[in-house]
């Protein structure tokens, strides 16, 4: 059973281990959707470009929908696998950031994600292991059909802020799991907008797994999800709308159009992949009582 845990609880050869399996993914892990043209870690760009409607589009849209959550955790245990496997590491597991920027909560420091964009040099992140100069993380997929092969952020830029404590509390208190718009998924899904605006740069793009953050965002998503069903042991884990088909939890998550080949073998149901355990992982939710906590109280 693989254990997730926040980023700021990971041993330094944690860390090391989690970017160099990411490194290997980017750069010599040949790619299963363009062969010769992109490497596997690009193809779960490609896959979420698609998922947002541009590209190849795939049907139906898991965004702005019940299959939000279902969708983003097969794609994060996908890739969490995948690392394991090019890594020949199974200890390695995806960590989770609470979307703070507080002491050890911070998680672009030079020797993990990276820092901000350098706003001399078009937002391009020039310090970390993610840095264009490194030669070893080059951006190969875009929202259009070309961009700059750099990876971009600029924090706070968008005007829209990380969300906060206090708002997280009062989303985690909310359900049903779906009524539009205030149901616990309409509030969490709004939240998630933030942050990728907040990071801006490629994280605003529909092409957001170009940056790593991205899988330590939904990471925390995730977690988030299990916390909600642990505070709500009443409630349905999922909910859709009245008017939703009834059959719902046995339709297929679709990662690929028809005329893309399948990233993986393996075909989920949303009904499949409610519990963590059928995925085998799970969270250390040793810090379960504060969902981000101050620093000074740690």
């Amino acid at each position: 059973m693989d254990i997730r845990r926040n980023h700021r609880d990971m041993s330094a050869a944690q860390k090391d281990a989690f970017i160099s399996a990411i490194l290997i993914l980017k750069n010599q892990t040949p790619s299963i959707l363009r062969p010769g043209q992109q490497y596997r870690y690009d193809d779960f760009v490609q896959i979420h470009k698609n998922s947002m409607g541009l590209g190849n589009p795939i049907s139906p849209n898991p965004h702005r929908s019940p299959l939000f959550f279902p969708w983003h955790r097969i794609l994060i245990r996908q890739f969490e696998w995948e690392l394991q496997v090019v890594a020949n590491d199974p200890g390695i597991t995806l960590p989770y950031w609470n979307w703070s920027m507080s002491g050890a909560d911070n998680p672009f420091m030079d020797d993990f994600m990276g820092r901000d964009g350098d706003p001399q040099l078009d937002q391009r992140v020039t310090l970390g292991p993610f840095a264009f100069e490194s030669g070893i993380f080059g951006v190969r997929i875009w929202d259009g059909d070309e961009g700059i092969p750099m990876l971009r952020r600029n924090f706070g830029a968008a005007g829209s802020p990380l969300p906060t404590a206090p708002e997280i509390e009062s989303a985690m208190n909310r359900t049903p799991y779906w009524s539009e718009p205030e149901g616990w998924e309409n509030q969490m899904e709004q939240m998630h907008n933030r942050v990728h605006s907040w990071v801006g740069g490629n994280m605003a793009s529909a092409a957001s797994p170009n940056d790593p953050i991205f899988f330590l965002h939904h990471c925390h998503l995730d977690y988030l999800w299990e916390m909600w069903k642990r505070q709500h042991p009443a409630e349905p884990a999922i909910s859709f709308a009245d008017d939703a088909p009834r059959d719902i939890l046995d339709a297929t998550l679709i990662f690929h159009p028809d005329i893309e080949p399948a990233p993986w073998q393996r075909m989920w149901k949303a009904g499949q992949v409610i519990d963590t355990a059928a995925l085998e992982y799970r969270y250390d939710f040793n810090d379960a009582a504060a969902i981000r906590r101050p620093e000074s109280d740690r």
